[in-house]
């Protein structure tokens, strides 16, 4: 009768281990899923900041220009007047 008591209770641990591998299976994967989704975000992170710092030197210039005609024009009109 122990003898029983003692396979059946092996069996329980062993069905809890399958489970708890299981599950660390699943959480494994999901954690490398998950590192991907990073990286991945990452990259387009670095690819959104970098087209911003373009996008904001551009803006630089063109205000430079435009301040650069509208001192001309202004230099044209005192000039003239």
């Amino acid at each position: 009768m122990n003898n029983e008591i003692l396979i059946k209770q092996f069996d329980e641990i062993e069905s809890k281990v399958e489970r708890v591998l299981s599950v660390l299976q699943k959480i494994e994967a999901e954690n490398v899923e998950l590192k991907q989704q990073v990286k991945s975000l990452e990259e387009t992170l670095g690819k959104k900041e970098a087209a911003e710092s373009h996008f904001i030197d551009e803006k630089r210039q063109i205000r430079e220009r435009v301040d650069g005609l509208l001192s001309k024009l202004n230099s044209f009109s005192n000039n003239s007047g």
